[in-house]
């Protein structure tokens, strides 16, 4: 069986602080050559729900997932399809929710120093490691300093979590940047599913510029999310 190539951390619109379209993100990743792609938008599904219609008849994998931030940084959840209302943004309460729908947790571009919302992994122990955590995102492209990404390698040969990698594109050229590598899957969720929690999956891809960040920035004051 063949590996299938995915990019596991892409923004769409409805992120506030993105200004890609749905249904570009589908064209774009089969120009890119990717099989697929996960919607990590904040706290949102609205952008996952057009892309998916849009992939479904491209052959295009649109994996559903939302970038959450919780009162100690932000995690992604992977593979819940249905909008999951949360009462408050504590990291125990969200986690357990998402446990209980059978998502899978990933922590994003960990070890960021130049990220305020970065999970704070000096506040996880070994018990919420073990019980809740499934992945690390080795591999984010928006990462500036290489050191990080040895952080986290060296964080995952502690715990053995599955690797992911991922643009964190907020712009369109971003996709494909970062993206995960997956063995013997075919492109069923439970098959992704299953070999990501079988480890079969490799962090791929490179760093996108720093200019990329300038870019979010634009977009943000396009939004009036400045001033």
């Amino acid at each position: 069986m063949n590996s299938i190539k995915l990019d596991l951390h892409v923004h769409t619109c409805y992120s506030g602080d993105s200004l890609i379209k749905p249904k570009d993100v589908v064209n774009y990743v089969k120009l890119k050559g990717l099989d697929g792609f996960a919607i990590t938008d904040h706290q949102t599904l609205k952008g996952f729900k057009i892309s998916n219609k849009i992939g479904r008849n491209k052959d295009i994998i649109v994996i559903p997932g939302m970038e959450i931030n919780t009162h100690i940084g932000e995690i992604i959840i992977l593979f819940i399809e249905d909008d999951i209302k949360f009462n408050d943004n504590n990291f125990n309460t969200i986690v357990e929710k998402v446990k209980d729908n059978n998502g899978l947790i990933v922590i994003p571009h960990p070890f960021d120093f130049l990220r305020d919302n970065r999970l704070k992994m000096n506040l996880l122990n070994d018990n919420i490691i073990n019980k809740f955590i499934d992945g690390i995102e080795i591999i984010n492209s928006r990462i500036i300093f290489k050191k990080c990404i040895t952080k986290a390698k060296n964080f995952n040969k502690k715990y053995n979590l599955f690797e992911t990698g991922g643009s964190d594109a907020h712009t369109l050229k971003e996709i494909g940047n970062g993206y995960t590598l997956i063995r013997d899957a075919d492109k069923s969720f439970e098959s992704i599913k299953n070999c990501l929690l079988e480890k079969k999956s490799r962090s791929m891809g490179m760093l996108s510029s720093p200019l990329v960040h300038v870019k979010t920035v634009f977009n943000k004051i396009k939004k009036g999310l400045y001033f």
